[in-house]
């Protein structure tokens, strides 16, 4: 791997077209009927005709009817703001472009949490989305909901860091750094009026040295586990939740920090390049062909 800073140019290529994206995508491993959850970078791809609204395309194509897409549209960032209120129909996704497109569809559902909502789209969907309770992180939860059903993530130019069933594991394995703590806030409702809403998240614990994600992700693609390919310009990352699972599991016994920054830096991923811009960290394959736009 090698660490670069991002290029701004966005390079001379063609746009990539649905055509293209699909072709990718199929040729990665995504498989008509998936439940697929994508944690994405629109610059890593490169320049898109259409932008964002065609790779939403490209992954419901490539899924087809009988699949069921998930992206983060988590509001983490601002939702400590006091006057901050979730509006589950408006209230953007701040988690890049592509998520807030397939939040945007008519036809996406959306949960409810103040900071970890997910947008889903497909036969899943509702019964995703309406799963749990308060919480973002146990197993009922609509996070919770695509690992028990071993469905599978991609990372679609970004890496393991990026990862949230990474977190989903540290909380189902009882890593003593994850607390549940409870957030209070409000929720708009379509009607404009406002009700309490109540959240329960797990950060870490004061003094925690940061998340290394990307050491178990590294496992994983070393233990042949993880199918790599480019999506455009994107380094591409697809594996299956219960093979995530399993090998944190493992990860934990040998060591119960594994999850956690255990140096100056995390883990370098041996895969592709990994990018360093002011959005991020983005993993491609040529880093003169990122997209400079979002």
């Amino acid at each position: 791997m090698q660490r670069n800073a991002a290029s701004k140019s966005g390079g001379a290529c063609a746009p990539l077209r649905l055509s293209d994206l699909v072709r990718d995508l199929l040729a990665l491993g995504v498989r008509p009927g998936d439940l697929l959850m994508v944690h994405s970078s629109l610059r890593s791809i490169g320049l898109v005709d259409g932008g964002p609204e065609t790779v939403v395309d490209a992954l419901l194509q490539a899924l087809g009817p009988d699949g069921t897409l998930v992206v983060p549209t988590f509001t983490y960032p601002t939702a400590g703001n006091p006057e901050f209120v979730f509006d589950p129909i408006h209230t953007p996704s701040q988690m890049g472009a592509i998520s807030e497109a397939a939040r945007r569809r008519p036809e996406a559902h959306r949960s409810i949490h103040l900071a970890h909502s997910i947008a889903a789209i497909g036969p899943l969907a509702q019964a995703i989305t309406t799963s749990g309770g308060a919480s973002g992180w146990d197993a009922h939860s609509p996070m919770g909901q695509v690992f028990s059903r071993n469905g599978r993530y991609l990372l679609l130019g970004v890496p393991y860091q990026n990862l949230t069933a990474m977190h989903l594991c540290e909380v189902w394995l009882g890593l003593p750094y994850r607390k549940p703590r409870t957030s209070e806030g409000r929720m708009r409702h379509p009607d404009g009026s406002t009700t309490p809403l109540v959240s329960i998240g797990t950060p870490p614990l004061p003094g925690n040295p940061g998340s290394d994600y990307n050491r178990l992700g590294q496992r994983m693609e070393d233990a042949g586990l993880v199918k790599l390919a480019p999506v455009g310009n994107a380094i591409a990352r697809l594996l299956d939740a219960h093979d995530m699972g399993a090998m944190g599991r493992e990860l934990t016994r040998r060591d119960p920090n594994g999850f956690l920054q255990q140096g100056p830096t995390v883990t370098q991923l041996t895969h592709g390049h990994t990018i360093e811009s002011e959005k991020g960290e983005h993993c491609v394959v040529d880093p003169t062909r990122i997209y400079g736009a979002t």
